[in-house]
This record gives structure tokens, C-alpha cells and sequence, in this order.
């Protein structure tokens, strides 16, 4: 029996509410409205999430369903979960509660199959679902084993470490054996191969799995436990995803298995953008969307983009859902009004003699220029640098095959520019990252108390130490024994504990603090009675050594925070530097895309030749994105150039007032067809001590 939804009656209390007592347009009330079958295809800055959030709160005023039933809203990262849960929980926590569930599409299966197929399994729960703890563990028992460390040994390349050759060997089908492995692949009939069998087992056991092993559990529970599909449909009769372009086919089909199929009583409404699904598994971006829209309704007014910027982004959309008529369904229509509008602004670099900070203090003088910093979305939103190529992996790829010319990436612009930094994991290949790369946003001790035990949780696991009866340490287990101790131990750990905090926070003492850490480990830590002995064995640092050390980590400051200089404030807006996969979803005041290399330069990819080309007829170029015209490249086989619409799409499409991209003066050529299309062009970059009066020598 279908739940009697009444959704209007409330929709005015969702506008005061979550709007500010705005009015939502034609677009949206339809998709609010709308409880069937159907997907929301939408724009960048369109506000989906806050009208899914409307559409909860007017569903939540329904509650309780007189069937029992509830809903299941999911998303693909935790943080967007925790704006929802932010947002809506205040005006509506039965939402929260049974028999609805809220959460990610892993604590999903994780919650309601893997988990159980796990200890079905293995006889244990999951303990922890982390692909680089996963790896560093099996790396340190590998080191261990004679035959598999030398096997492993023999095949790292160039400027590869174990960890890369374990990840491959992993991540390739059926897991322990990969294509690259061409002379002789890692046999499970092997003896080599039997080890790290055992080794895989062993973990699972444990209940340290991979990311991809709660898709693979969970497919394993379903098949053995039919009945658990009624079970769900008959809890949640309403599914709603969102950020629905992240989620990999492994995903899509588990959900669909359970929910959806012939005559489905559960109604599944996916929400996001197909053309901005730039993750994968691998290190490719993603050119075809795993999510195939069914049922399709279109938001395409974006609050965020102003219409100078829209109508660039529109020419970068790959998949404009184009119908039998050769209509464009899905187009970037910009409504942010300026009182003074700005041009996306084309900045032209010299890749010999440009640094990082000539890009920063040019987009600094723009927002000045501009007086961004004293908008509402200066303050709120900030400021950006982005790029799609971060770091080299080796050095060879840094040179061009052919000109033998340096290729740039964004590390090679602004080397103190650290991967890791903004990630906001939880855990780290080494010591030096857990007290330098924690969560900064926290304003609060939280972040860094957590990632210190964090730190010296791994120092266990990987040193085998394990709680009775063969149970890994947590944080709060860990602080549990700490107190067992004895108080004057639990007292003293509390208050290093402290002062470890305050000096990485507020004194930024990184290598102070990671020598005492160190030393704390070596000379105490380790050698507490973990194992209730009654004569306790001497032990030492055997297997940690490597986390310890934290040999391939240096400290270095950030351009993304304020810097004092000899009395100058350097970086004085905050300008974050990050990879475009990083900041898709966030809305910025101010964003300079800089033009780096994955194989070449986003507008040399961009130059590509149509098929239509023959021997009569001469060769021309497919329109032109950066001219300002739409793209026709879908049909085109060129792989490249479709990468490079899709991560340009994402990064363009950032910001509310000021787009800039930073592109190379040799691959831009002649300025004048930029400008006749729409671009303020710059020429020589804009240095701040020149804007300053200040004397350039």
C-alpha cells in the first residue's frame, strides 16, 4: 500500500525555513512534489540538496506512516550527510530515528548486509573499512615474510615503493594478481601467493576489510539470504540519493537489486549531475556516468552562477540530455545578479619564470579590485586556487617526450602544497602526517586529540598488539587500558596529551611535538604491560618502525593559511590552494583554475579535429569551448579532451562572482578571438607590491 503523502500544505514552511522565506520556483516544487519514480538532473549551484531537504521536511510532517514504513536518504561522502543531518535535523529528528536511516551509501551496506556477512563468514564484524590501512598493514606483513617481501621486492619499478605494488596486485581482478604483472603474476597456487591469501584472510577475520569488500559481502549476503530484500522494501518505501554521479556501478546495482525491478513498490528518486562525475576507483577520470537517468526532471537555474559565467560552463556540459528534437534538456542558466557583473577573467602565465605566488597575488588584486572581500559571499565562501594535476608521480613524467620542455603540475607552482592536507582522513601512511595534516577547520582540540590516538592506535595494530580476546585497539579502548594503568599514568598521559595539542594548534611546533611523540612511543608507550603479564616482557618498536620515522615527510608551511613575515601579512584573504576533485560541490567567491598537465594541457586537449575531416577537405577543429561555444565532443572518441570538459566544468562552476582561468601564453596563442568571445584578458600577471606602491626590487 502506497503512504498518503500530503506535501503542499507545507511547502511554505520549507521555504521560511531553509530559504529565508523565498519563494522556490516552478522547478522545483515539481521535483518536491514529485513522490514517484524519478531522477533530478541538475545544475551546479541549482540548490538540489536544499530542495531534497525541503522535500524531507515535508514528508517528515507525515510521520508516522500508518504502515510502519520509513525512509532511506543516502548520500556518497559523510560530509555530505552531515549537511543534511545539519540542516534538517533540528526541524525534523523522527528523521532521524527508526525506522528511517541516514547515512552513506557504505554505512548503508555496511550496516544492514556486510556487517552480517562478515562474521557469517569470517566471525567477525567489521571493524574497519579503509583501503590505506588495509595496504600499509599487508605491506608490514609482507616485510615480515621472507618469500613475499622478495617477491614483491623484485617487481617494483622506477620510482614505485611495496605499497604501490600491493595496491595494484589488490585492486586487480580477483584481487591477487593484475595485468602488469606480465613475467610471472602472483599465483594463488604459489607459495608466495598462498602467503598473502593467508594474509587477506587474516584481516578479514579480524574485520579490517576494503571499501569494494561491503559491496562484494553485501552481494554474497543477498544471494544466501533472499528474504532480506522484502524486509527492506517493506522498512523504506521511500529511497532518495543524493550526489547520486559519485556512486560506481557496484553501488548502483546493489541498490537497485534490493529497491528496484518489475512492478516496484518502493519509490527511488536519484538526485545530481551526470557531467559531474569526475571520480572512479582509478586514477581516470570518469567520462561515462555509471548513473543512467530514468524518469528525468531537469533544475537548470543556478542561484550561484552569475549569466557571464553560466553560459561559459553551459559550453563545457558534455551530456546536455538532448532529445529527438536536437533539444539541449539540461543547460546552465545563470541567475546571481551583480550590480557590477565580471567577465571570467583569462590569465596568461609563463611556465619558466611564474611562481605561485605571481598567481596568488594576481587573483588577490583582482579581489580587490572587485571589493569581493566585503561581499557576503567573500566572507562565507572564501577564496581558491585549484588544479586538476596535483603531484607528479615520478619524475619522468614531468618531462615532455617530444619538446624535452618541463611539464607543470600544481605542486610544481606551490611546493609547499601537500595532497593530504585538506583530505580530512582520519588515518595516515605516517606520524608526521597525523599531527600535521588533522582536520585545521576544527577550532577546537577535537581534531588533533583524535588524530595523535589515532597515531598511536596504528602503532599497535601494526606492531600486533591486540586487547583480549584478539580484539584491534580503538581510541576508546586504548584510553580504557590507559586508565587501567593506574591514575598518576592515566594523569600524566592526559596531560602530554594536552600539551601536545596546544603546541601543534596554537605554537605550530610540528617537529617538537613529533619528537616527543616519538620518543614517548619508544621509551614508554611501547613498553606498557599491554598483554597483563605478570613478569612483563621487554618489548621494542619491530614493525612501526617505518610509520615512526616518517622518512618521505617534511613539515612545511601553507600558502592556505595567514603567514606572518616580517611584519606583512602574506596570503591576507586565506586563498586555499586544492585539486578540483577536492572542491567539487563547494561554492567559492573568487576561483582561478590553473591549467596543469595529465598527459597535456587542458587547452591543447580542448584542440581537437573533427572526424569530418578528409583528404578534399581540410582539417578543422571541433567548436571551440573556451571560445565560448558549446562542445560537440560526446560523439568524439577522444578520451582527453572529454576529461578535460568534465574537470573544467567542475572547477568553473565554483564560483559566485570571479572566474579565473590561468592558462599557458604559448598554448593560448592569439588573445584576440578570447576577448571578441567574452574574456578579460591579462596578459602580464598583476603583482601586489606594484599595486602596493612598494618597489619591485
Amino acid at each position: 500500500m502506497r503512504v498518503v503523502m500530503k506535501i503542499k500544505d507545507f511547502i511554505k514552511q520549507a521555504e521560511y525555513i531553509f530559504i529565508g522565506g523565498n519563494s522556490f520556483d516552478d522547478e522545483r516544487v515539481a521535483f518536491i512534489e514529485n513522490l514517484e519514480i524519478c531522477d533530478l538532473l541538475a545544475v551546479p549551484g541549482s540548490g538540489k540538496t536544499t530542495a531534497l531537504i525541503a522535500k524531507l521536511y515535508c514528508i517528515a510532517q507525515n510521520m508516522p506512516f500508518e504502515d510502519g514504513s520509513g525512509i532511506l536518504v543516502l548520500a556518497h561522502t559523510n560530509h555530505a550527510v552531515e549537511e543534511i543531518e545539519k540542516k534538517l535535523k533540528k526541524h525534523c529528528p523522527q528523521l532521524f530515528d527508526y525506522p528511517n536511516y541516514v547515512g552513506t551509501i557504505q554505512g548503508f551496506v555496511n550496516k544492514f548486509l556486510a556487517n552480517q556477512a562478515c562474521f557469517q563468514k569470517y566471525g567477525s564484524y567489521i571493524r574497519q573499512n579503509d583501503d590505506d590501512f588495509f595496504h600499509r598493514i599487508i605491506i608490514n606483513k609482507c616485510k615480515s615474510n621472507y618469500k613475499l617481501n622478495s617477491f614483491l621486492t623484485n617487481r617494483i619499478r622506477k620510482n614505485e615503493t611495496i605499497f604501490d605494488v600491493v595496491k595494484d596486485i589488490i585492486y586487480g581482478e580477483n584481487c591477487f594478481f593484475c595485468s602488469r604483472f606480465k613475467s610471472g603474476k602472483l599465483s594463488f597456487s604459489s607459495e608466495s601467493g598462498k602467503d598473502l591469501v593467508y594474509i587477506y584472510e587474516e584481516l578479514r577475520k579480524n574485520g579490517y576489510i576494503k571499501y569494494k569488500d561491503s559491496f562484494e559481502l553485501a552481494n554474497y549476503f543477498l544471494f544466501e539470504h533472499q528474504t532480506i530484500k522484502s524486509i527492506l522494501k517493506r522498512r523504506f518505501k521511500y529511497v532518495f540519493i543524493d550526489e547520486m554521479q559519485d556512486l560506481e556501478g557496484s553501488q548502483i546495482k546493489i541498490i537497485d537489486d534490493i529497491f528496484y525491478g518489475e512492478n516496484p513498490k518502493t519509490v527511488i528518486q536519484r538526485i545530481g549531475d551526470i557531467n559531474q562525475s569526475i571520480y572512479s576507483s582509478g586514477k581516470k577520470v570518469k567520462v561515462e556516468c555509471d548513473w543512467k537517468p530514468r524518469n528525468p526532471m531537469y533544475l537548470n537555474n543556478s542561484h550561484r552562477l552569475t549569466e557571464e559565467n553560466a553560459k561559459l560552463v553551459n559550453c563545457f556540459t558534455l551530456d546536455p540530455q538532448v532529445n529527438s528534437d536536437g533539444q539541449s534538456l539540461f543547460r546552465v542558466e545563470g541567475l546571481r545578479k551583480l550590480e557590477y557583473p565580471i567577465k571570467p577573467h583569462l590569465i596568461l602565465f609563463d611556465a619558466s619564470t611564474t611562481t605561485g605566488i605571481d598567481l596568488q597575488n594576481t587573483i588577490e588584486t583582482l579581489i580587490k579590485k572587485y571589493n569581493l572581500y566585503e561581499t557576503d559571499s567573500g566572507r562565507k565562501n572564501g577564496f581558491k586556487i585549484i588544479g586538476w594535476s596535483t603531484v607528479w608521480d615520478n619524475d619522468e613524467q614531468q618531462v615532455d617526450k617530444k619538446s624535452g620542455n618541463k611539464k607543470n603540475r600544481l605542486k610544481d607552482l606551490f611546493p609547499d602544497y601537500s595532497k593530504e592536507s585538506n583530505a580530512k582522513k582520519e588515518h595516515f601512511d605516517c606520524l608526521k602526517k597525523h599531527l600535521h595534516l588533522y582536520d585545521h577547520e576544527k577550532k577546537t582540540f577535537e581534531a588533533v586529540r583524535k588524530s595523535i590516538l589515532n597515531a598511536l592506535v596504528q602503532v599497535l595494530r601494526l606492531e600486533g598488539i591486540l586487547k583480549a580476546p584478539n580484539i584491534p585497539y580503538r581510541k576508546s579502548s586504548l584510553i580504557e587500558f590507559i586508565k587501567d594503568l593506574g591514575t598518576e599514568t592515566y594523569n600524566d598521559f592526559i596531560a602530554k596529551l594536552f600539551k601536545w595539542c596546544f603546541d601543534l594548534v596554537v605554537k605550530k611546533n610540528f617537529e617538537k611535538v613529533y619528537i616527543e611523540i616519538k620518543q614517548f612511543i619508544e621509551n614508554d608507550f611501547i613498553k606498557w604491560n599491554w598483554l597483563n603479564e605478570t613478569d612483563v616482557t621487554a618489548r621494542s618498536i619491530k614493525h612501526a618502525k617505518d610509520f615512526i620515522e616518517s622518512n618521505n615527510y617534511t613539515f612545511q608551511s601553507h600558502l592556505t593559511k595567514e603567514i606572518i613575515n616580517e611584519g606583512k601579512e602574506i596570503n591576507p584573504y586565506n586563498i586555499e590552494i586544492n585539486s578540483v576533485h577536492a572542491v567539487k560541490g563547494q561554492t567559492h567567491c573568487a576561483t582561478m583554475y590553473v591549467e596543469t598537465s595529465y598527459h597535456e594541457y587542458e587547452t591543447k586537449k580542448l584542440k581537437v579535429i573533427s572526424k569530418e575531416a578528409t583528404k578534399t577537405k581540410p582539417e578543422e577543429l571541433l567548436p571551440y569551448p573556451l571560445f565560448f561555444n558549446e562542445q560537440s565532443y560526446r560523439q568524439n572518441k577522444d578520451v582527453r579532451a572529454k576529461e578535460a570538459i568534465k574537470m573544467m566544468y567542475v572547477g568553473f562552476s565554483r564560483p559566485t562572482h570571479l572566474l579565473c582561468f590561468a592558462a599557458l601564453k604559448d598554448n593560448i596563442g592569439d588573445i584576440k578571438p578570447y576577448k571578441d568571445a567574452g574574456w578579460e584578458v591579462i596578459s602580464d600577471l598583476i603583482l601586489s607590491s606594484v599595486e602596493n606602491g612598494e618597489n619591485d626590487e
